[in-house]
């Protein structure tokens, strides 16, 4: 069974935090966030919220909706000849890799071995951009 976890990208103070717990108000039919860091709630306008989507990059570090990762490609000499980057973003049937250099192309979550999180794309967003 996968862990249902969160994170958020706090736009007034440009930083990410781990969410605690999320409450919904029946008569507002609204949300709103506690995070790990602070004990005040926060309404959702302030922050943009991201799910853990159950697995892990090659170093063990918990992959988000946002997150930004790199696979590199190595001949039988494990010399690089090839590197990608993917963004983590949901879709309707789910989660999917979107490689960055061709917008259209989607991979599967089979390919998250040998992938490591390189950043996200609130705190980096210049690696969302092609060089």
């Amino acid at each position: 069974m996968r862990e249902i976890k969160f994170r958020c990208w706090d736009k007034e103070n440009k930083e990410m935090l781990d969410v605690e717990y999320l409450h919904w108000d029946d008569c507002t039919g609204e949300f709103s966030i506690r995070t790990t860091m602070y004990s005040d709630y926060f309404d959702t306008e302030d922050m943009i919220l991201m799910q853990y989507i159950g697995l892990k990059d090659e170093n063990g570090k918990e992959v988000y909706e946002g997150d930004i990762l790199e696979k590199i490609y190595t001949d039988y000499n494990d010399k690089e000849f090839f590197r990608e980057k993917y963004l983590v973003q949901n879709n309707i049937c789910g989660w999917e890799l979107r490689n960055l250099k061709k917008p259209k192309s989607h991979r599967s979550f089979q390919l998250l071995k040998g992938c490591k999180i390189i950043g996200n794309i609130y705190e980096n967003p210049e690696l969302l951009e092609d060089k």
